[in-house]
């Protein structure tokens, strides 16, 4: 079945033949319509720009420190570079003969160079006792380098055997005790006797200084 209804308005007329008057009721007030009131009320717009406020950056301060005060720079000092000592030169000595065998013969004399004439000819006859001529020794007089050492004496002349003629244990700053007999220490063999010159009137010394010789022959 076709759709009857239509908009057309000719096909209306058909249907419609008779006249239709518009008759005003005066019982009816028909209001009029108020203008329809805004979704949002209009203020008043300023046309200054509202700035949000911006927050400062608070500055914490950390007690106990001034921030008036400028803070002082320390400077590092420069490294004082380590300064090695140098080696002191080694000492020389002045001494009579050649050491050619390693024995060093100790001599106590401020006045003469060896020892008196009584004391050189002691001192000849030790020396052949031992079979010693002059090339296989030295004669160091130490009354000329007083406060040597052993130490200093024996890098020097390196001896096997020192006889040690008035120069005592103690000059040569050795922790050691004489006995009356021989000393062996490191590697040199050592005989204290008194100066030659009192050597040759001291006849106890002198038997004793002997038996001491025999041993080192």
């Amino acid at each position: 079945m076709e759709n009857q209804v239509t908009n057309n308005a000719n096909a209306l007329r058909l249907f419609f033949t008779e006249e239709v008057f518009l008759v005003k009721d005066e019982s009816v007030e028909i209001l009029p319509l108020r203008n329809p009131e805004p979704v949002f009320a209009v203020g008043n717009v300023s046309d200054t720009e509202v700035k949000e406020p911006v927050l400062k950056p608070e500055t914490t301060q950390i007690s106990g420190i001034n921030p008036t005060n400028v803070p002082k720079v320390y400077t590092q000092a420069p490294e004082i570079p380590h300064i090695v000592a140098e080696p002191l030169p080694e000492k020389t000595f002045k001494f009579l003969g050649g050491n050619k065998k390693s024995v060093l013969i100790l001599v106590n004399d401020n006045e003469h160079d060896v020892s008196t004439e009584q004391g050189r000819e002691l001192l000849r006859k030790i020396v052949k006792a031992v079979d010693l001529g002059t090339p296989d020794f030295a004669i160091l007089n130490y009354s000329n380098y007083k406060g040597t050492d052993f130490e200093e004496l024996h890098r020097f002349f390196k001896p096997a055997i020192m006889l040690s003629f008035g120069v005592e244990i103690a000059d040569l700053r050795l922790n050691l005790t004489w006995q009356n007999e021989i000393i062996v220490h490191e590697t040199t063999r050592i005989i204290f006797a008194p100066n030659l010159h009192h050597l040759d009137s001291d006849l106890t010394a002198k038997k004793t200084l002997w038996g001491h010789l025999q041993k080192i022959k």
